[in-house]
């Protein structure tokens, strides 16, 4: 069969999908194909071909490096090497030749990840002096590499304990500057005393060395009444503005930090390795990084402390003059948009940050921000898609996708995240976590789970100190779960605690004076003021103002206009079915059975979920109390069917028959004579019966059933063994019938 060069083209093209699907393994057969053709392939071919058996070489894990390298020569040969060519064999320091990293960064010089493969290279074969040079240069082009920054510190330890542990003499600035640029306390130690030093040197060894060993304070004092006053190097300067700056004493960076010098620029005129070493060299010693740092130590002070305008302008306008692209100071750009509410501009500025360096972490954790401030709830969820795909999820992005998810109505997606960052990262004292617990609070309450909000409350406020904003901020969210929850003893506890420490909701004292008022055995606090009119809300329009009113009103005994309004809180409440029963209780006290009546009909209609024996059981009393015993008979008879457990049951044995008594009155109200009289001898069959019932029955025998000696008998010695016993008369009528009935039946 004859193979074409379109084939051999389909071949590499399938090689290259399969290897974007990281399917290594179905590469060979495509590969030994076009090698066995290649003659087919032409010049404008190769470079693709050449590139795809290099990544495959590199998915296995024996990598021969002498094939690589002659795959990448051919790439130079005819003129197609790419940066990631030799990225890709870089990245093998252990095994990639030193000449290969040579001809790397000469031809892409502000590539930072070569650079940084060869630092590693340098840094394995222990030439520690080559990586800094290579790592103070990356710095330099890109700040904000955080990687670079943490390897050239590794890289400055080893090289400082290579010089501390050679028999020949290191020279004292060199010692010096690495112990100072990696903090090696026992290094500085050493040369304190080095007579070597001239006195600036000295100057820094001893302030550093009290830095760190003394704690902020004492180091603002020192340099208020000591250090200020002596002649610093820069170095010694922007040590201090750093450590100002870690401790958030912006009002000292302004102080400590001069006019920065004007860096000067090398000539990057090279063709050689040699050549561009020199110009790494002199870019890192042209004070062009110290400068951009300068101006961003001092801006940052302007934003965050003083609020000067101008001054942050100057910064960051003459910051980025130096050097557009320094992801830093763009930041500090885009958070001066940030802080006048231009979100575009906010935007566009992270965007160029990122475009130059800025880590795609701390990018999409900007504008996760940013999408915050303006409520772009979707947008959050994209960031926060596009960040777990890369990244580990974090405590702050879990925050950021439950509060979206909450804000778009999503609560039992939000529920499943909130679930996961609570049960999954630790929470160290100063995170997120408070505020996942929060969520999840106002999760729990909208679905009246008020135990499961409780126990996330007092788990919420571990996180804070007793009695301080945030604290009593949440025993606020308490006292209305524990009022909804109907708990109002431990409500009485939350609201008092907050109201002694002066931090009590104002829209909250309602609640704590009803309850001061309804439950008669929780103490009215003396400096609680008695509520008028004047604390309702004249044009209510939330539920808070309508369920406020209606306690208010309720306090002042005006019933209707209290049912009406909690009528009209139930209508915005998450728990309708509470306020409701609230409304239909303030009606009832007020003996306004209508208004109960039509209560007790929308919460059967509105909130059927709610209805339980209780409420039924109330409806029926109400029905009773207006005196329609047909409807009340009715009513209560459904309820019996409904709940018959309950309904003989929920009483305690000595307490009254209450199923007896209203059947016994709905009985007697619709003429149902016998009924009546069952239902009355039923009641009485209690331990604890009704007197007035006893007597009652015992009256209507005498009038109407005068000639039935054993019933008149029977209830009067039944009520001889009653607290109240027998008149007179009753005693004589009951000897009376004793003694006809004896003549009359027992002779």
């Amino acid at each position: 069969m004859m193979i074409t060069r379109k084939d051999l083209i389909q071949h590499i093209t399938r090689a290259e999908q399969l290897y974007a699907a990281n399917l290594y393994s179905h590469l060979a057969s495509h590969i030994t194909a076009v090698q066995e053709h290649f003659e087919q392939l032409e010049e404008t071919d190769y470079a693709r071909f050449y590139r795809i058996v290099m990544l495959y070489i590199c998915a296995f894990e024996d990598v021969n490096m002498p094939v690589m390298e002659s795959y990448l020569e051919a790439l130079e040969s005819i003129g197609e090497v790419e940066a990631s060519d030799y990225e890709l064999i870089c990245s093998y320091y252990t095994q990639c030749d030193a000449s290969v990293y040579k001809k790397a960064v000469v031809a892409f010089p502000y590539n930072d990840t070569l650079h940084l493969h060869y630092a590693l290279k340098l840094q394995h074969d222990k030439r520690y002096a080559d990586a800094i040079l290579i790592l103070e240069y990356i710095l330099e082009c890109y700040p904000a590499l955080t990687e670079a920054r943490f390897l050239l510190h590794d890289v400055q330890t080893a090289q400082l304990l290579k010089l501390c542990a050679s028999e020949e003499a290191a020279h004292y600035n060199d010692v010096l500057t690495l112990a100072s640029a990696t903090h090696n306390l026992d290094a500085l130690t050493g040369l304190e005393m080095d007579p070597r030093l001239d006195p600036k040197s000295k100057t820094l060894i001893y302030i550093q060395l009290s830095i760190w060993n003394s704690k902020s304070v004492e180091i603002s004092q020192r340099w208020q009444t000591e250090w200020k006053l002596l002649d610093l190097t820069p170095t010694t300067r922007y040590l201090l503005a750093d450590y100002a700056q870690s401790f958030m004493r912006y009002d000292l960076v302004a102080q400590i930090l001069r006019a920065p010098k004007t860096p000067e620029f090398p000539e990057d005129n090279f063709s050689t390795f040699d050549q561009y070493k020199v110009y790494m060299q002199d870019l890192a010693n042209s004070g062009w990084q110290l400068a951009q740092h300068h101006y961003l130590l001092v801006g940052n002070s302007a934003y965050y402390h003083t609020g000067d305008d101008n001054i942050f302008n100057i910064c960051v306008t003459q910051g980025l003059a130096q050097n557009p692209k320094n992801p830093l100071l763009l930041v500090l750009k885009a958070k001066y948009f940030y802080s006048k509410e231009d979100y575009n501009q906010t935007g566009a500025a992270y965007h160029e940050a990122f475009k130059n360096g800025l880590r795609l972490s701390e990018y999409l954790f900007y504008l996760l921000e940013v999408n915050n401030r303006i409520k772009s709830w979707q947008g959050i969820l994209d960031i926060v898609k596009q960040f777990h795909k890369g990244q580990t999820p974090t405590l702050k992005t879990l925050f950021f996708q439950a509060r979206a998810l909450v804000n778009l109505q999503q609560h039992d997606a939000a529920l499943e995240v909130i679930n996961e960052a609570l049960e999954d990262f630790p929470h160290p004292a100063h995170s997120y976590a408070p505020w996942l617990y929060n969520m999840r609070m106002e999760y729990h309450r909208k679905n009246h789970d008020y135990d499961a909000f409780l126990e996330d409350l007092h788990k919420e406020v571990g996180f804070y100190k007793t009695g301080d904003n945030d604290y009593c901020q949440t025993i606020n969210c308490g006292v209305e779960a524990l009022f909804e929850k109907e708990d109002y003893e431990e409500c009485y506890n939350y609201a008092i605690y907050n109201h002694e420490q002066g931090k009590l909701y104002p829209h909250l004292y309602p609640v704590l004076q009803w309850i001061c008022f309804y439950e008669f055995a929780l103490q009215k606090p003396d400096d609680l003021e008695d509520v008028t009119t004047a604390d309702l809300v004249t044009q209510p329009s939330a539920f808070i103002d309508y369920r406020n009113n209606g306690l208010i009103y309720w306090i002042l005994e005006d019933y209707i206009a209290a049912a009406n309004a909690l009528q009209q809180a139930a209508n915005l409440a998450t728990n309708k079915a509470l306020y409701l029963r609230l409304a239909i209780a303030c009606a009832n006290e007020g003996f306004n059975y209508d208004k109960s009546e039509t209560l007790c009909e929308i919460f059967k209609t509105e909130t059927p979920e709610a209805r339980n024996w209780r409420t039924d059981y109330d409806y029926g009393q109400i029905i009773l109390d207006k005196d329609d015993y047909q409807e009340a008979y009715k009513v209560f008879s459904e309820l019996l069917q409904s709940y018959p457990k309950t309904s003989f049951y929920a009483f305690p044995r000595a307490f009254n028959n209450m199923f007896a008594s209203v059947f016994r009155d709905c009985s007697k109200g619709i003429g149902n004579i016998s009924a009546f009289h069952k239902y009355t001898a039923m009641h009485l069959s209690n331990d604890n019966p009704s007197v007035f019932i006893a007597k009652e029955e015992q009256t209507y025998a005498d009038q109407h059933y005068t000639n039935d000696l054993f019933l008149r008998h029977n209830l009067l010695e039944y009520a001889s063994r009653l607290e109240c016993g027998l008149t007179d008369v009753e005693k004589e009528a009951l000897l009376q019938i004793k003694s006809t009935i004896s003549a009359s039946y027992f002779v």
